[in-house]
C-alpha cells in the first residue's frame, strides 16, 4: 500500500489512463486551459534535459541559487522516498496535504480527457509553483524532451543539456541523434542554451537545433569549462571554485554546467554564488554511507552511461573488492550497464526491486535474472531477498570490500535511508 493522500490520489488518476506513458502533449494542455493556465504564470524557468547528470546539475544550481539569496522552485523526478520530494517550492518540499488539494483540482479539471499520472503530476507543480513567490524555477525533463509535460512552458529563459546517452530506447528511439532529437526538443527562440551533449551525435543534433532557432549555444569544452587543481571555471568570466561536495570526475563537468547555466541566467550572482558548489546535495548519488562497515555507496544509475561514471568514479578510490547489490526495472539494459564495472571485477548480489512511483513503465527484474546474466558475463554472483540481506553476505574480508548498491533509484534511496538510519 502506497503511503501519503497524494500518491492514492495519483494512484486514481492513473487508473483512467489507457497508458502509463504517452509522449505527446495533446491532452496536458487543455487541462492547463481549464485551470488557468498555471504553466504561463511561473518565475523565470532554467529548463534541464539530458539523460544522465540532470538531477547533479540541477543540485549545483539549486545550490548556488540559494547561496545568492534567491527563492527557488524544483520539479524533479522520480523521487526516492515520497512523491512530494519531486516538488519544491520556495519554502522547501510541498506538503502531501497541498499536493494532495492540487492534485484533487487536476483530476476534476480532467475527467473527460484521461491525463496519465506524471501529466497529472506535472498539472499540480504548475498549480503549485503560480501561486508560490520564486525567483527562478529549476524545472527537469523526466523523459525525452520535445514531447515532455514540461515543454509546455512557453519561454525558459535558459536551457540546459547534460549528456546524451542510450536510454528509454523504446519510447525515444535506437540512436543517439534519434534520442537527441527528443532532449533538443527543449530548445526554444528566445532562450540560451548550455550543454554538455558529450556524443558527437548528439552535439551535431543539438548544434543543428540551436541553429535552425537562433538560439545560442554554449558547449562544454569550447566555450567553458571547469579545469585544473584548484579548478577554475573559464566561461564568460574567470575565477576559482575552492571544492565540489559530489565526488567523481563527471561531477566536474556538471557543476561546469550548472556555473554556465547560472552566467547564462544571471552573471551577477557570479563569482560568489559559486562557493555553494562545495555543499550542493544530492541524495543516492555516489553517496557514501557515513560509518558502514564494510564501505557501503549508493546510487541510483541504471543505465551503461551512468554506470561508466559510477565505475570511474570508484576507480579513483583506494583499491577494495567490490560487491554490487543491483536492483533494477525489466526496461533496463542489465548486461551493458554491469560491463562498465568489468575492470572491477564486481561479485553481483541481485535483489529485489523494492517499490517504483506509478507512473514508471515495466516491473522489476528478478533477483534471478540478475544473478544469472552476472554469471553469464563471467560475474560471481547470488540472489538475495533484499539489500539488507545482502549485506549479510559479503563475500571475503568485509574490512577490505567496498559495497555500491545500484541499478534503481527507488533501490538507492531505500537503502540509503534505512542504511543511515542505523549508523
Amino acid at each position: 500500500m502506497r503511503e501519503g493522500l497524494s500518491e492514492a490520489i495519483l494512484e486514481r488518476i492513473a487508473g483512467r489512463a489507457a497508458q502509463t506513458i504517452e509522449l505527446n502533449l495533446e491532452r496536458l494542455p487543455a487541462v492547463l486551459e481549464r485551470l488557468g493556465q498555471p504553466h504561463r504564470r511561473l518565475p523565470p524557468v532554467i529548463h534541464l534535459a539530458g539523460t544522465n547528470g540532470k538531477g547533479s546539475t540541477l543540485a549545483f544550481l539549486r545550490a548556488m541559487l540559494r547561496g545568492a539569496s534567491q527563492r527557488v522552485q524544483c520539479f524533479t523526478s522520480p523521487y526516492l522516498l515520497r512523491l512530494t520530494e519531486e516538488v519544491e517550492l520556495s519554502s522547501g518540499e510541498i506538503s502531501d496535504t497541498r499536493l494532495a488539494d492540487l492534485l484533487t483540482r487536476v483530476e476534476d479539471a480532467s475527467e473527460d480527457i484521461g491525463l496519465t499520472a506524471f501529466e497529472a503530476l506535472a498539472a499540480a507543480a504548475f498549480l503549485a509553483f503560480a501561486e508560490d513567490e520564486a525567483d527562478v524555477l529549476l524545472l527537469e525533463t523526466a523523459m525525452g524532451g520535445r514531447f515532455d509535460v514540461t515543454n509546455v512552458v512557453p519561454a525558459p529563459r535558459v536551457s540546459v543539456i547534460t549528456p546524451i546517452a542510450m536510454d528509454h530506447m523504446a519510447f525515444l528511439g535506437g540512436t543517439i541523434a534519434e534520442i537527441a532529437g527528443h532532449k533538443a526538443g527543449i530548445l526554444k527562440s528566445g532562450t540560451v542554451c548550455v550543454a554538455n551533449p558529450e556524443h558527437p551525435d548528439a552535439v551535431a543534433v543539438v548544434r543543428q537545433q540551436a541553429e535552425k532557432l537562433g538560439v545560442p549555444l554554449r558547449l562544454l569544452g569550447a566555450d567553458f569549462g571547469l579545469e585544473g587543481e584548484p579548478m577554475r571555471f573559464r566561461g564568460r568570466s574567470e575565477f576559482d571554485v575552492r571544492a565540489l561536495s559530489l565526488p567523481g570526475p563527471h561531477q566536474r563537468d556538471n557543476a561546469a554546467l550548472a556555473l554556465a547555466a547560472l552566467e547564462a541566467f544571471d552573471a551577477s550572482l557570479l563569482p560568489e554564488a559559486a562557493a555553494a558548489l562545495a555543499s550542493a546535495q544530492w541524495a543516492a548519488r555516489m553517496q557514501l554511507v557515513p560509518g558502514a562497515d564494510p564501505e557501503i555507496w549508493v546510487d541510483g544509475g541504471h543505465n551503461p552511461h551512468a554506470a561508466t561514471a559510477m565505475a570511474e568514479a570508484l576507480a579513483e578510490l583506494p583499491q577494495r573488492e567490490l560487491v554490487l547489490v543491483v536492483a533494477m526495472l525489466d526496461t533496463r539494459p542489465l548486461e551493458p550497464f554491469l560491463e562498465a564495472f568489468r575492470r572491477l571485477e564486481p561479485f553481483v548480489i541481485g535483489v529485489p526491486l523494492p517499490g517504483k512511483p506509478v507512473y514508471s513503465p515495466g516491473k522489476g527484474m528478478t533477483p534471478e535474472r540478475i544473478a544469472a546474466t552476472a554469471r553469464e558475463m563471467g560475474f560471481d554472483a547470488l540472489v538475495a531477498a533484499s539489500a539488507a540481506e545482502a549485506l549479510e553476505m559479503m563475500p571475503g574480508d568485509g574490512g577490505e570490500t567496498r559495497v555500491l548498491i545500484t541499478g534503481s533509484l527507488y533501490l538507492a534511496g531505500r537503502a540509503a535511508r534505512d542504511l543511515s538510519a542505523r549508523s
